[in-house]
């Protein structure tokens, strides 16, 4: 077998591992009420999609990844991974299951009773001024804690 296509294989292998492991995670994580879809980036259950994600991941075309196409992939399964869990926890942390969280449900949240009296409040990320946290809205919050430390 050639250099290359032993690099394709060893990747493709490696991409079915990754989503495998990232789809059991994800079914042992949710229950059935609470399960999001799983992103199309980390789907890979047929040689046939991991092709697929290889083509995807393989931006010059020449049948190789090379490390910075792998790493390029790799961040992307990544965010696609991290966005999955940040859904499930929403939804989770949505009580009420309106779609959004509102001020009991973010004085609930982890990040903000951890940041105690120096969480900003929650009409900071509420972009719509509707009293409640989109999704969106929550990402963003979620972003502006780590970013400023509020762990």
């Amino acid at each position: 077998m050639k250099e290359g296509g032993a690099r394709h294989a060893v990747c493709l292998i490696a991409m079915l591992f990754v989503a495998t492991a990232v789809q059991a995670q994800s079914r042992s994580a949710a229950t059935p009420s609470t399960r999001t879809p799983v992103p199309h980036a980390i789907q890979a259950t047929s040689a046939g999609e991991a092709e697929a994600i290889f083509a995807r991941w393989d931006t010059d075309h020449n049948g190789t990844l090379s490390l910075d196409e792998f790493r390029a992939g790799w961040h992307q399964l990544q965010t696609a991974a991290e966005r999955h869990r940040l859904h499930e926890q929403f939804v989770a942390m949505d009580t009420d299951k309106n779609g959004c969280l509102n001020a009991p449900e973010y004085a609930h949240l982890e990040l903000i009773q951890h940041a105690g009296t120096s969480a900003p409040s929650m009409s900071m990320f509420d972009t719509e001024k509707n009293e409640c946290l989109d999704f969106k809205e929550y990402v963003n919050m979620v972003n502006y804690m780590v970013k400023h430390e509020h762990k």
